[in-house]
């Protein structure tokens, strides 16, 4: 099984550009993950179904779509990535429609990121009305990581997940051959556009929040995120109104909008595969009720982040993300691996403790592991419950509770300006 090399997003400007991580994609290198409380990401080819099952304990109606851990697109050899099955639709059509499988969930982004390859059997990127600016002109968006980037435009579909569907959705097509060309100040580094690069066909962002980029993309142009791409001319930043940005599909929906939970089997050791549920809404259906005996907790309602105490000392940029591909934290006495220094290879598996605590103060405590990277590696499993790494620089003051933590436990995602438990988010609920 191969790791893959770290590419995140550096941040969403509508939460104060929090510099977290987005681990894209499982290909060759180093770490893998998706995306951040702040954070951007897209992806690339094909179609089908996601495989695997209906889930632990989670809900069995019309309201629950299929999850699944698996190796993800041929070729890539994910670890520790979330998937699902999405199909888009022209808008109104009931036929010129594509399902794209192996597409990534993440609470920790925002929006629907297609890789054009992805796009072409059913309905081509063409058939995905551009969406124009306030000047009439096409919008295309940069997405910036810590060693890449990616650019597209952002088009207009009908999403549909499971048996629930979003219409008229503003979406982003990767490499979207219709795209202006990018602008100087989008590159950063290597460009991002494939499958070997992100992991997936797709990115589904059902994090907290509503919009990927809010008001202060409204209020200003800001480079790096929305373009004005005249035809014939160079793209320069715009401002866009948060109703034009990509939007969280979940909360389009007519109903079971306020929130999603993420609900997967426990893991003991590394496994070919994990099927698990995602479940749409919260308090909205019998099978989506928020435990009694279940703790909630409240996030920053600009930056979605909590706190963590790791060893006596508080993070409080920290944050619950199904994106990333493992635990990512600073502790230096752990030993990380010499061929890929962003995991943790101790010599023995670390039985270690944090706590998680809510900007209401609630509490929880977690005990969780760590082991040896490089042996969950050799195993060539998909779902390696205790791998981690360091934290890195772009993640000062952060604990990324990343998907391991999401094994065993129904984690619940409350969106901004929605009730949900009678609780208005943003907040997480295990």
């Amino acid at each position: 099984m191969n790791s893959a090399s770290i590419s995140k997003p550096l941040g969403r400007a509508s939460r104060g550009v929090l510099t977290t991580i987005l681990i894209a994609g499982c290909g060759l290198l180093a770490a893998c993950g998706g995306g951040s409380s702040t954070g951007f990401a897209g992806v690339g080819g094909g179609s089908g179904s996601p495989g695997g099952g209906t889930g632990s304990s989670g809900g069995s109606g019309l309201n629950t779509v299929a999850v699944t851990v698996d190796a993800g697109p041929a070729g890539v050899g994910a670890v520790n990535t979330l998937y699902t099955t999405v199909t888009v639709c022209a808008p109104g059509s009931a036929t010129k429609c594509q399902t794209i499988d192996h597409v990534q969930v993440d609470t920790g982004s925002t929006g629907l990121r297609i890789l054009a390859s992805a796009l072409g059997a059913g309905v081509q990127a063409a058939d995905l009305p551009q969406a124009n600016d306030a000047y009439g002109n096409p919008l295309d968006e940069c997405v910036q990581f810590a060693d890449g980037y990616s650019w597209g435009a952002v088009r207009t579909a009908d999403v549909t997940i499971g048996s629930e569907q979003a219409m008229a959705v503003p979406v982003q097509v990767v490499a979207d051959p219709a795209a202006g060309a990018t602008p100087a100040s989008c590159v950063q580094g290597p460009q991002e556009n494939t499958v070997q690069s992100f992991g997936a066909n797709a990115i589904l962002g059902v994090g907290n929040f509503l919009s990927d980029c809010g008001i202060d993309c409204a209020t200003g142009a800001i480079p790096g995120t929305y373009y004005d791409c005249p035809a014939g001319g160079a793209c320069v930043p715009v401002a866009v109104p948060v109703a034009a940005q990509l939007q969280n599909p979940v909360a389009l929906f007519p109903s079971d909008n306020n929130g999603v939970i993420l609900d997967l089997p426990a893991v003991a050791s590394p496994a070919a595969t994990v099927d698990g549920s995602m479940i749409f809404g919260i308090g909205t259906q019998s099978d989506n009720a928020f435990p009694a005996g279940a703790g909630l907790y409240t996030l920053d309602r600009y930056y979605g982040t909590l706190t963590t105490f790791y060893t006596g000392i508080g993070y409080p940029s920290s944050f619950i993300d199904s994106g990333s591909n493992g635990y990512f934290f600073t502790d230096d006495t752990l030993t990380t691996c010499a061929d890929q220094p962003a995991f943790y290879c101790p010599p023995s598996t670390q039985s270690l403790q944090a706590s998680i605590e809510g900007l209401n103060g609630v509490t929880a405590n977690v005990a969780f592991s760590v082991d040896n990277a490089d042996a969950d590696f050799a195993t060539n499993g998909a779902a390696l419950p205790d791998l981690a790494g360091p934290a890195g620089t772009n993640l000062q003051g952060s604990f990324d509770w990343g998907l391991p933590f999401f094994y065993g436990r129904p984690v619940y995602v409350a969106f901004e300006a929605n009730s949900a438990a009678g609780v208005v988010g943003p907040w997480v609920g295990f």
